[in-house]
């Protein structure tokens, strides 16, 4: 078997047929289709028992363990020599696999490789995530324009240190890759496959293609939107627990830094529409020691005034901006 389609869901028999179809269209034909359904109480294994194919293997978690576990199960069930994850809710263009194994044909030496991905939420569209990638995107501009990338590990290193371009959709991992980078964290519910890129960018190659190949989906019950509070937790921890391996890496610091700036600003300013002034207080202080950026103690001082007074005070200073 060249390819494990891997496909770990959890409750969505309303979306997972067409993830599963979206498999079964590919132009490339040896790969088998890895279902874990990680518990669900809805239809979803009576929908997938009814698909009429060959290539599909489906097995069950008895309980619900999450995202992570489940995807755990799957790369255990693989036989591929390759390992292509698609997320139940998203799909992937009819030539996804034809050109991800293309790469490795052409590029032997690399471990993995991503695509860019279209994002969709109802008629919303965004052509290419990477839009929203600076620091991906800063990288590529140093380089020769073409349709394919390969990077060493210390580019990609210190990319995901401060964003995440790869998404599980659109990647395509050599399965032995997972004996160096070790497997999902299935402490955190969400976060996760961050972390397990970061480690496969300090122990293995990593490449690109430079075209939107795959379709990621915004719907309501997405991991990171169910855990969005413990998606950024997970991350920041990470984030600390990296700048203490590398201290004396300036650059990498700088890089961490931004990540946890970023997140920082994401997490506080959740707890703030929360109305939870003190936990945004606690995360914008703890972001400041990080990071020293002073707005994140402005920010901090600006969660204890009452929301009125907030929308008062920042009127008045558009007023009083000249024209």
């Amino acid at each position: 078997m060249k390819v494990s389609v891997l496909i770990a869901t959890y409750n969505r028999a309303y979306i997972v047929r067409e993830a599963i179809e979206s498999a079964l269209a590919q132009s490339f034909h040896d790969f088998e289709i890895v279902i874990v359904d990680d518990g669900s109480t809805d239809n979803t294994r009576e929908l997938i028992e009814s698909i009429e194919s060959d290539k599909i293997w489906y097995t069950r978690h008895e309980k619900n363990r999450g995202c992570s576990a489940a995807c755990n199960t799957a790369i255990e069930k693989a036989r591929g020599e390759f390992v292509a994850f698609l997320d139940s809710d998203d799909c992937w263009n009819p030539d996804y696999l034809e050109r991800m194994v293309g790469f490795f044909t052409r590029h032997p030496e690399v471990d993995a490789v991503f695509s860019d991905v279209e994002l969709r939420a109802g008629s919303w569209k965004l052509p290419s995530l990477m839009d929203l990638m600076p620091r991906f995107k800063e990288i590529i501009s140093t380089k020769e324009k073409a349709d394919e990338y390969v990077f060493n590990k210390r580019e990609m290193y210190l990319c995901l240190l401060e964003e995440v371009p790869i998404k599980p959709t659109a990647v395509v991992m050599k399965r032995a890759l997972f004996e160096r980078s070790g497997k999902f964290n299935e402490l955190w519910p969400s976060g996760t496959d961050w972390d397990l890129f970061l480690r496969v960018s300090q122990v293995g190659l990593i490449g690109y293609i430079d075209h939107p190949l795959a379709v990621q989906r915004q719907v309501p019950d997405a991991t990171h939107k169910l855990y969005a509070v413990q998606d950024k937790i997970f991350l920041l921890q990470e984030w600390r627990r990296q700048k203490s391996l590398v201290s004396q890496d300036m650059e990498a610091v700088q890089a961490i830094n931004r990540g946890i700036y970023s997140h920082t600003r994401s997490l506080g300013g959740y707890y703030i529409y929360e109305g939870k002034k003190k936990e945004s207080v606690k995360v914008f202080l703890d972001g400041f020691k990080d990071t020293r950026a002073p707005d994140l103690i402005l920010r901090a001082a600006s969660a204890l005034i009452p929301i009125g007074l907030r929308k008062f005070l920042v009127r008045a200073v558009k007023g009083a901006e000249p024209a």
